[in-house]
């Protein structure tokens, strides 16, 4: 019997150190992600002829939603590898996680669809419905800016803070990393409520000092998680905590 139960916990620990890596690596890739699809973006978030610069730079524009699409699809996976974790600590906040991440994915394909329709439109521009072309464009241009304050800031905040909260009180990782993260998660967070009050422009510079934390903190926690992965005993630990109490 107890050679059995060490062969469960061997590949328990086993299947543990896996997920954690496959966590790291979508993170990593969710990172690397949002910054090439944004800079790759930038002809046509700084132009102010907006129809112009989707003609002169479409296959650039395709490419960053391409990057876009990789970011939304390594959220998911991100999603779907944090669940089981963080519901043995909490089942509503794990599920609070899960749906508020759905969320940013959600407003970031809705920012993906709005530019590649500004390609679509720049394909049709001809004098005589030029007017009504640029206002479309300029409307979904402005729907992308907002999808993007809404997503990978205002719900990225969210579900980061919910996550580094349980990985704070579990012990999942190690305490300081969480602190990080609880951090950084409130950063990007009162950047969304400035960028939606008016206080920071979109797209601004200013955004810089309040985003760069959140990068940081993700790109560690996906090192620290590949390398060492989660720490199974202290999860143990908080899973038999949450059922007693």
């Amino acid at each position: 019997m107890p050679l059995i139960k060490n062969n469960k916990v061997e590949r328990r620990i086993t299947s543990t150190q896996k997920n954690a890596i496959t966590t790291g690596a979508f993170f990593i890739t969710a990172t690397i992600a949002a910054i090439i699809g944004l800079s790759l973006y930038d002809p046509i978030l700084n132009e102010a002829n907006t129809l112009a610069a989707a003609s002169a730079n479409s296959y650039q524009i395709e490419l960053g939603a391409l990057f876009e699409l990789i970011l939304a699809f390594a959220n998911i996976g991100t999603g779907i590898m944090l669940f089981p974790f963080l519901r043995r600590y909490s089942e509503s906040w794990g599920l609070a996680y899960a749906c508020f991440r759905l969320l940013e994915v959600v407003f970031i394909l809705i920012g993906i669809i709005s530019l590649l329709s500004i390609v679509k439109l720049s394909q049709e521009y001809s004098g005589s419905e030029l007017a009504f072309l640029q206002t479309a464009a300029k409307t979904l241009k402005t729907i992308h800016s907002w999808s993007f304050i809404l997503g990978p800031h205002f719900m990225l905040g969210i579900n980061t803070f919910i996550y580094s909260y349980i990985f704070y009180q579990s012990g999942l990782v190690p305490r300081k990393l969480s602190i990080l993260g609880l951090g950084a998660a409130i950063l990007i967070f009162i950047a969304a409520v400035q960028e939606l009050l008016g206080y920071i422009p979109h797209f601004s510079a200013q955004i810089i000092p309040y985003a760069f934390p959140i990068a940081i903190y993700e790109m560690i926690l996906a090192v620290w998680l590949i390398r060492n992965g989660f720490n199974l005993e202290m999860s143990m630990q908080a899973e038999y905590l949450s059922e007693t109490y």
